[in-house]
Formats: structure tokens, sequence, C-alpha cells
């Protein structure tokens, strides 16, 4: 194997190697302008989430909590937009 030339010498050496293969490997799959796409995404998916469940929490009856869930979950759907990574940016 790959890690037995090492087994017997320094072990920062494997362990080295074995992180630089993972970041690699990684990189290849997922790069970073990609993560961040992805990450923005999921924040405006679940931001959104919040706000349907504010609107069925106000549905049921405008209390002062559910006015408060409803203008939180708006700003945060807000700031999630403001945060997508621009798509013409390099």
């Amino acid at each position: 194997m790959l890690l037995q030339k090492y087994a017997n010498g320094d072990n920062c050496q494997a362990i080295d190697l074995v992180k630089s293969i993972k970041s690699i490997a990684i990189a290849n799959i997922l790069n970073q302008r990609d993560r961040g796409s992805v990450a923005g995404w999921l924040f405006l998916i679940g931001s959104l989430m919040f706000v349907f469940d504010a609107i069925l929490e106000i549905s049921k009856g405008v209390t002062l909590s559910a006015v408060l869930h409803f203008s939180a979950s708006i700003i945060f759907t807000i700031g999630s937009i403001l945060f997508m990574p621009d798509p013409t940016q390099n």
C-alpha cells in the first residue's frame, strides 16, 4: 500500500501525504466557488422555510411572538439573498 512506505519512517510524512491527497480530492470535486454557491443557496432555502413557518404561525393567530418570528425570518431571508456570491465574479 501507499502508506506502508511511510509506516517505518516519520509518521508526520504519512499524515501530510494523507492530508494532501484529501485536499486535492476535495478540491477536484468541489472548488471554493461552488462551495460558496451551495452554501448561499442552502441559507436562502433555509430562510425561506423560516418565512413559510412564520406565515403558518401568523395564520393561527396574530401574536407579538408570531410577528417577531415573521419579521426576523424576512430579515434573515434578505441577508441570505445579499450573501449570495456574485455569478459574474471569477
